[in-house]
């Protein structure tokens, strides 16, 4: 049985160690991440135990608690991972080129996309499996920066026509909100309380991006100080004869 001792023994020659011979000396903490991520989405955060997390490693059962303390350490160390994966992911997916629009549309998409392919991780990042994350400066850092992120391309969207004096951080919240409910909401599609078929996602996302951005542009408007179009008074309804 391994100890503590030779988890922080020099690497061998091979500059690997432990049974597995998966991580290198001075990485083994995000090769637990990495495993517990790998565990939560084939089985759910409830799952998840830092024995199992020690044994794909291979490493002494003691060696998750000199990490992260607890399961919950590990949890948030696995939740702040998920926000670092979904900023790499919509960094990836802009493109040279892109209008501001274009740009935020993208931002607004690979969020939802990340949640359908990584429901487990999605629910332990935003959900209540971590009850209190400001206990977590490393989740709460991460989560931050991936709000920061939502917010400046929001910023960006609205620079060249906005006269208003609203923090882009408001506007960011009414999208993330708009977006993080038809996320959780597909990414639950299993429960059947909101059926959308896998052909129909990209057409609905579309859709709902559509509406959150038309609703910026329209705040906008207001704000500016250009008047709004009139709406149409609605056809009166026709009088009908009596019977009889």
């Amino acid at each position: 049985m391994q100890t503590d001792k030779d988890e922080n023994a020099a690497p061998a020659a091979s500059g690997k160690t432990g049974k597995k011979g998966a991580w290198h000396h001075g990485n083994l903490r995000e090769e637990m991440v990495k495993r517990g991520v790998e565990l939560i989405e084939l089985r759910g955060a409830a799952e998840l135990s830092l024995r199992e997390v020690a044994r794909m490693v291979g490493v002494s059962q003691t060696a998750p608690t000199h990490h992260f303390g607890d399961k919950e350490g590990l949890l948030a160390a696995i939740a702040s991972e998920g926000f670092r994966v979904l900023m790499g992911e919509r960094m990836a997916a802009l493109k040279d080129g892109m209008t501001k629009e274009q740009r935020l549309r993208v931002v607004m998409r690979v969020y939802v996309s990340f949640a359908l392919r990584h429901p487990e991780l999605f629910h332990l990042m935003f959900g209540t499996r971590i009850p209190d994350k400001r206990k977590h400066a490393e989740l709460m850092e991460a989560s931050a920066g991936s709000f920061q992120f939502l917010s400046n391309s929001i910023a960006e969207f609205m620079a060249a026509d906005s006269n208003s004096d609203r923090p882009p951080r408001y506007s960011a919240l009414a999208v993330w909100s708009g977006m993080h409910g038809l996320a959780t909401l597909l990414a639950d599609r299993d429960s059947g309380l909101f059926q959308v078929p896998d052909a129909k996602i990209d057409q609905v996302c579309d859709s709902v991006t559509t509406v959150l951005l038309d609703g910026l542009k329209a705040a906008q408007v207001r704000e500016s100080g250009e008047a709004a179009p009139a709406e149409k008074p609605a056809p009166r309804a026709r009088k009908t004869a009596k019977a009889g």
